[in-house]
């Protein structure tokens, strides 16, 4: 696929600064890797020094930038940048359409007549699937599970009895939906036996619509009610969701995050990777907990913490920094604790003169 840089720029909102309209774009890259027939971007001001080295055919900018180059300037030059990909690339296509016929399917189960299910996958008794849905080879649909139109389950994936699952949903391969809670009572037995007797998780996990979930992640059912993952939210690889918990709309967790069980996460909140939250506390809206950060406590709306246990970004940083000088002061405590030591002899010893 072709466009010139004049095409790209109406596609994208944008206006040439100094690039030939009709130069002829085959691609996208990164600044460092981009030749002369590709555009590519400044999403973060880090690299703004790259952009005067680029062999790109034109850097898409924001607006206000005020450097020199063949740019394309718009007002969101990383959402640009997307809406660029997919119109030379696309979405994936599924490699498959209609039921295979190795694919076991209950009798009992409503399909809509353009879902396609790939060999070997299973489809339970009362299980409900929506239009366009796609379910890949391997995968496992239990018993009274609900997929809206135009989710697509990818390979190897298990959505335990009950899911519920809204309008395009997305489940990446080898992920764990709706399996049992963590949830034990422990007793000691009249002879001081110790046992965990396990709960029964009587509920289910609501995946509401627009929601992605990345390569095997897992989300427990919840002892009584749903644990829902709310609208739009977007899962990175290998996190873990514990029973209960809810998190709201628009949310970014990145790979390795761990929320406990009735956790409520409010809207538009981002964890870094390796998060780790305690169950039973609260996060308000558009709370941003940075990587390998460990929350204990409830947090307000807004907040902005780091560090284990978490903190205040700024707070944190001043505990870093003073980390970093850890060797140095405990020198400087030995060598105070030895004066303060002679100054204490010595004031001993006037003392014993006087009297």
């Amino acid at each position: 696929m072709e466009m010139t840089l004049q095409q790209i720029a109406d596609l994208v909102g944008g206006t040439l600064d100094s690039a030939a309209p009709q130069t002829a774009v085959t691609g996208v890259s990164s600044l460092d890797e981009a030749t002369a027939e590709q555009v590519s971007f400044l999403a973060n001001a880090r690299y703004t020094n790259k952009v005067a080295t680029s062999d790109a055919a034109a850097v898409l900018v924001q607006r206000d930038y005020t450097g020199k180059g063949a740019l394309i300037r718009c007002d969101d030059p990383y959402r640009a940048y997307r809406d660029i990909m997919v119109e030379f690339f696309g979405f994936r296509e599924h490699p498959f359409t209609g039921v295979s016929d190795s694919a076991t399917v209950d009798p009992t189960a409503t399909l809509a007549p353009d879902v396609a299910v790939g060999p070997y996958a299973t489809i339970c008794a009362g299980a409900t699937l929506g239009a366009g849905c796609v379910i890949y080879p391997g995968v496992f649909v239990g018993p009274e599970t609900t997929l809206g139109a135009g989710c697509v389950i990818y390979p190897n994936t298990t959505l335990y009895d009950g899911t519920i699952a809204g309008d395009r949903v997305t489940v990446h391969a080898g992920c764990s939906i709706g399996h049992d809670g963590f949830g034990y009572a422990t007793h000691a037995n009249d002879a001081g036996e110790v046992f965990h007797n396990k709960i029964p998780q009587a509920g289910w996990v609501v995946l509401e619509d627009d929601v992605e979930i990345g390569a095997c992640c897992t989300i427990d059912r919840a002892t009584m009610g749903p644990t829902t993952i709310g609208r739009g939210t977007k899962f990175s690889n290998l996190i873990a969701i514990g029973h209960g918990t809810k998190l709201g709309k628009h949310c970014l967790l990145v790979a390795q995050t761990g929320l406990a069980g009735s956790v409520h996460v409010g809207d538009y909140c981002v964890f870094g990777g390796q998060a780790g939250i305690v169950g039973h506390i609260s996060i308000g809206d558009g709370v941003r907990v940075a990587a390998q950060s460990g929350v204990t406590n409830t947090l307000p709306p807004g907040a902005e913490v780091l560090g284990t246990p978490a903190m205040p970004r700024s707070e944190a940083r001043r505990v870093m920094v003073s980390m970093t000088r850890v060797p140095e002061m405990r020198g400087e405590i030995k060598r105070l604790t030895k004066q303060l030591a002679k100054l204490t002899q010595r004031l001993e010893a006037l003392e014993a003169e006087t009297e």
